[in-house]
């Protein structure tokens, strides 16, 4: 059973999943990460009556995202492999906004705020069979988001600036609901455990958190 845990952003969440979704929590955290995450994973683990003896992994969002959210995340996932003698799992935090979408069929553009108006953003879609990260991540404002996107596409993850001016000025662009961008540990959890299945596990000490300079805050 995997332990899931992202807390990139504002919104942390928290999964169990062995094969499928067992049990998850999303929440607004602020910048109590490091007050409430293990409280919330204790929580979790009480609804399915999970012991931490029975985890086999942790996966963990590596960022973009908040410098001190991501540290609380990264420094809570390491703790509990080194103490429970079990694999992390890095992923990065745009793979999981872009997870939701994977079966729609369309280009997808995932966008994570990291302060001061900027936005992580990579391009994910189908190539070699697989719906995939196809670009590099990098920062960008959401404006230039809009404008170079060239052919339909679906843009996803934190579009409050952008609901909040109405129309899209780009015929090609088609927005994900809140509720469909809302990051949710499940994805992570199920990219994670792909990757574990596969063998593709890490040493703790090697994954490190994605910054965009200082933006994150």
């Amino acid at each position: 059973m995997i332990l899931a845990l992202d807390t990139s952003t504002a919104v942390a969440s928290v999964s169990l999943y062995d094969g499928s979704v067992s049990a998850e929590l999303t929440w607004y955290s602020g910048r109590n990460h490091s007050v409430e995450l293990m409280v919330q994973v204790a929580n979790l683990m009480q609804l399915r009556s999970v012991q931490s003896g029975q985890l086999t992994g942790i996966a963990a969002a590596t960022g973009p995202g908040s410098y001190t959210g991501l540290r609380v995340g990264l420094a809570a996932a390491k703790g509990l492999c080194l103490a429970l003698k079990v694999p992390i799992i890095g992923v990065c935090t745009l793979d999981i906004l872009a997870e939701a979408h994977r079966e729609l069929g369309l280009p997808v553009r995932p966008v994570l705020d990291v302060g001061r108006r900027r936005y992580a953003t990579a391009d994910y879609r189908v190539r070699d069979g697989a719906f995939q990260r196809v670009s590099d991540v990098e920062g960008m404002r959401l404006p230039e988001i809009v404008a170079g996107i060239r052919e339909e596409t679906l843009l996803c993850g934190d579009l409050s600036e952008l609901r909040v001016g109405g129309e899209v000025d780009n015929p090609l662009v088609r927005v994900a609901s809140p509720a469909s961008s809302l990051r949710r540990a499940g994805y992570l959890a199920e990219i994670a455990w792909r990757l574990f299945q596969a063998g593709h596990v890490q040493d703790p000490k090697q994954v490190e958190a994605i910054y965009l300079g200082r933006e994150g805050g």
